[in-house]
């Protein structure tokens, strides 16, 4: 049952102010933290300098900023890349990935993905569109968490939301089983004429009905990512926002390191008890670095102060705190550059970074199948849209030699143990249109030895016939 215009607006006020105002704070934190600078207007610099610190300080907590959260997030979206849909309600059609291919969807999955990873969810809607020459068909839409909020009465079962709310700028969505509600935001100073059953103050200004209109999927047609499943009472946060603490200490180390290099990496002279007046009067005193101290000129004092030394171990230490607790390898951040070794060697360091990218690979998977077969539901398909043993296959990244990957998938054909049409999903590098023309040619191939094999079988029944006659014309009596 459609909401009426009263109903709509206090639900999409409701969401406003309470599911997303209860978010907002930790996803505007995570979405700060993964900034390369830090800008509000002017430079905030992450570790605590003193407002009137001299400007030299202030210029090396900028140039000590080191954020290694965007590689992070960056190291596992790009292992992470949906390649092939497969369906058991017809081995023989690929309808769904048809909607994946015409969404753009090969490229669209890096922000989809790297949003899940970032703040622990993000979402996709598919609602019918057309493409082309105005064909209809399923119109799929990504959408960030800091721009949706989706209700679940279970959040942890229930496959559709109750509803969902997109806010753009000053146009807000909301979508539930049956229609798409559309409002506006603006302040209360413009004084316009509203219709009172069509306006709702929200905070200082008017929330406005637009319009609506019906969708007939039947379920809220939103889709959630996360980057891990967990139980009820568990938070999933992401991959950032449990190493916020590490990275700030990185950069504070770092800080301190660079302070230390500045100020004594030299030995330093100071004078106490007289300031040169002019560039030229100090430089005539000396061309090494010299610290002046206003004091009483009858006392001056002239002194230095011994080098110092960098120590880098606790900055290693921080990074390989972050790499132990991100799962990826520590000289993907610049430590232990190794270099000469083998594809197992590799392999065994990145064992860790590919357990983790398994994990949140089979929670999206889940949520790509859920997204296609919404779309073969809306394309008319509906034995895809209720195959539910249907399987995502990912693009494989994994440090494996590819002389040795495929000398073992030729060895699985070779023994019978797999057909050549299953083996060839797992050759490197094998995506979904190559594997459909090579499954294509390897048919065409195994008809044409078919055929061959039939005419090679016919020829030599015939041929005793051919011979007993060609004798009987040569002897009658025979």
């Amino acid at each position: 049952m459609a909401l009426s215009k009263a109903d709509a607006l206090v639900a999409a006020r409701e969401i406003l102010s309470g599911p997303r105002v209860q978010e907002a704070e930790r996803l505007r934190r995570i979405h700060d933290a993964m900034q390369p600078c830090r800008r509000s207007g002017e430079f905030i610099p992450t570790v605590q300098v003193p407002k009137d610190a001299p400007p030299l300080m202030k210029e090396l907590a900028r140039k000590s900023e080191t954020n290694y959260l965007p590689l992070l997030v960056k190291t596992y979206r790009q292992v992470i890349k949906a390649d092939g849909y497969y369906s058991e309600s017809d081995p023989d059609s690929s309808e769904p990935w048809v909607w994946w291919q015409r969404n753009r969807m090969d490229s669209r999955q890096t922000g989809l993905v790297h949003d899940a990873l970032t703040y622990g969810a993000s979402y996709a809607t598919v609602l019918p569109g057309t493409y082309g020459r105005n064909q209809p068909g399923p119109s799929i839409s990504l959408y960030s968490p800091r721009e949706m909020t989706a209700l679940y009465q279970d959040p942890n079962a229930d496959e559709w939301p109750i509803m969902a709310l997109c806010r753009d700028g000053n146009i807000v969505t909301l979508i539930d089983d049956e229609m798409i509600y559309r409002f506006g935001v603006e302040p209360k100073a413009l004084n316009r004429w509203y219709e009172p059953a069509a306006t709702l103050e929200f905070g200082a200004g008017i929330l406005t009905y637009l319009d609506a209109e019906a969708h007939e999927l039947g379920v809220c047609p939103v889709v959630r990512y996360r980057d891990r499943n967990l139980l009820a009472g568990e938070e999933s946060y992401g991959i950032v926002e449990p190493l916020l603490t590490i990275n700030e200490r990185i950069t504070e180390t770092t800080f301190q390191a660079m302070v230390v290099q500045y100020t004594q990496a030299f030995m330093q002279r100071y004078v106490l008890g007289w300031v040169p007046e002019s560039e030229q009067q100090e430089l005539k005193v000396g061309a090494a670095r010299i610290w002046y101290f206003p004091g009483d000129k009858e006392e001056i004092e002239i002194g230095q102060l011994s080098a110092g030394t960098v120590d880098l171990k606790l900055r290693e230490a921080s990074i390989r705190d972050f790499a132990a607790q991100g799962q990826i390898p520590a000289q993907a951040l610049g430590i232990d550059g190794i270099s000469n070794i083998s594809d197992a060697t590799l392999a065994g360091l990145e064992a860790a970074k590919n357990r983790e990218s398994g994990e949140i690979q089979t929670s999206l998977g889940e949520s790509h199948e859920q997204l296609l077969r919404l779309c073969a539901y809306i394309d008319g398909n509906d034995a895809a849209a209720d195959d539910y043993n249907s399987e995502l296959r990912w693009r494989d990244y994994e440090a494996r030699s590819f002389a040795q990957t495929v000398d073992g998938l030729v060895k699985l054909v070779q023994g019978g143990i797999l057909a050549p049409e299953i083996v060839l999903e797992d050759v490197p590098g094998m995506t979904e249109q190559k594997l459909a023309r090579a499954v294509a040619a390897l048919r065409k191939a195994e008809g044409s030895r078919v055929i061959d094999r039939l005419l090679a079988e016919r020829t030599a029944v015939d041929s005793p016939v051919e011979n007993v006659a060609a004798s009987a014309d040569r002897n009658p009596a025979a």
